[in-house]
């Protein structure tokens, strides 16, 4: 079904019988599963992209990653709230995030080049440091990072990886970002009243779709395809640049991150559950296949 706007889709649980679970785990006692980890609030996802066996998972807290589809391990050497948090689309370039240190305040813009074991300052971008909420990175410009700033401070975009950044209008306030991978000036936001999209790398913004309902969620895969989590419809995506989209199922899971290991077709999700856990999920792309990676079920 493709729709554009507004609309309700029938609620469709991960734990349905027409879903096939790959993982031999029980995910209906996962209390006393290894997959039972430790976190609090899941910030960000991302594939590795030379070995996408391996899923970066950006906690607040705790950076962790899972290889092979195996328990989530965490890696850093020393805890930070990890916002906005992006995987490199090339071995070269650098994870990225924000948020705030262990010690409080800020952190800016961080990075880390060895897989989120340690993290480096990139940029302030403002005074104070900035508090990304919302960040992307171009794949076609791996220097291009555009970010919105938690505190409504501004929509800042740099095109030298950090060194110098410049202030962009923006439509209302953003919850999630997402560049084109097949042109960086192809933008998309989310916002509690649906998606805008700009066509000029960030300067002028129209809605395109769902117009009221808050978005968690965007991004794009390799192929241009957008995938978006909206309210009362869940999970979503367009082939066209935001012109139509269709809606693939609103599961037991309200999505937050979304990543994607696209020459196999596999969709990583996390977000919370209608309980309150906070979960991540390996999807097929026609969602009709699912494994859980990790959850804190049990640990509330």
């Amino acid at each position: 079904m493709v729709v554009i706007g507004i609309g309700v889709y029938a609620s469709f649980n991960l734990q349905s019988k027409s879903i096939t679970n790959t993982n031999n785990s029980k995910t209906d006692n996962i209390t006393s599963d290894t997959r039972t980890v430790d976190w609090r609030h899941i910030h960000g996802l991302g594939v590795d992209p030379t070995d996408s066996s391996i899923l970066y998972i950006a906690t607040h807290g705790d950076f962790y990653q899972s290889r092979n589809g195996a328990p989530p391990v965490k890696v850093d050497q020393v805890r930070a709230d990890y916002m906005a948090f992006n995987a490199p689309h090339d071995k070269d370039s650098p994870l990225y995030a924000s948020g705030h240190p262990s010690t409080g305040g800020n952190t800016g813009l961080i990075k880390s080049m060895d897989g989120g074991v340690t993290w480096q300052h990139v940029s302030n971008v403002i005074e104070p440091p900035v508090d990304f909420h919302a960040m992307a990175v171009s794949k076609q410009n791996p220097e291009t990072i555009i970010g919105f700033d938690s505190g409504a401070r501004g929509l800042f975009k740099t095109t030298d990886a950090g060194k110098t950044w410049k202030t962009l209008e923006y439509p209302e306030y953003i919850s999630a970002l997402a560049i084109s991978p097949l042109d960086s000036d192809v933008i998309f936001a989310g916002t509690g009243n649906g998606i805008y999209k700009s066509s000029d790398g960030g300067i002028t913004w129209n809605h395109v779709a769902y117009q009221g309902l808050a978005v968690y969620a965007l991004n794009f895969d390799y192929d241009g395809i957008l995938f978006a989590s909206v309210n009362s419809f869940g999970l979503v995506r367009s082939d066209d640049l935001g012109v139509t989209w269709e809606d693939l199922a609103n599961i037991d899971l309200t999505i937050t991150s979304i990543a994607f290991d696209s020459p196999n077709k596999i969709l990583y999700v996390s977000g919370f559950s209608s309980e309150g856990y906070q979960e991540v999920y390996k999807l097929s792309y026609d969602i009709t296949q699912y494994e859980i990676i990790g959850t804190n079920k049990g640990l509330k």
